[in-house]
């Protein structure tokens, strides 16, 4: 169950979708307490964990994975720069035109 903001400097508490940003994130149960656990097919389940940025986080940050560290905060700022510049454009023409 989400509680509060997954920015870790946040303490907003978790109220209702509509307010912020929900992630869902994709875990592979081989690396969790139900290793081991099959589906009938062979295939090993996975896991969707839920991660929840209030308003005011989602504003200003994005959640990435980091290969070692786990889920972490981007500042959305640092992500435009890994963005292909069409995408980059099209945000910012959405910006100016909102």
């Amino acid at each position: 169950m989400l509680q509060k903001c997954a920015n870790p400097n946040c303490e907003n508490p978790f109220r209702k979708l509509s307010e912020g940003k929900l992630f869902l994130v994709e875990k592979d149960s081989d690396h969790s307490s139900d290793a081991g656990v099959r589906r009938w097919d062979g295939v090993a389940p996975h896991r969707i964990e839920h991660f929840w940025l209030c308003g005011q986080c989602a504003s200003v940050l994005t959640l990435a994975f980091e290969k070692g560290k786990g889920l972490k905060t981007v500042p959305l700022r640092s992500m435009e720069k890994q963005k292909p510049p069409a995408l980059v454009a099209l945000a910012a023409a959405a910006a100016d035109s909102a």
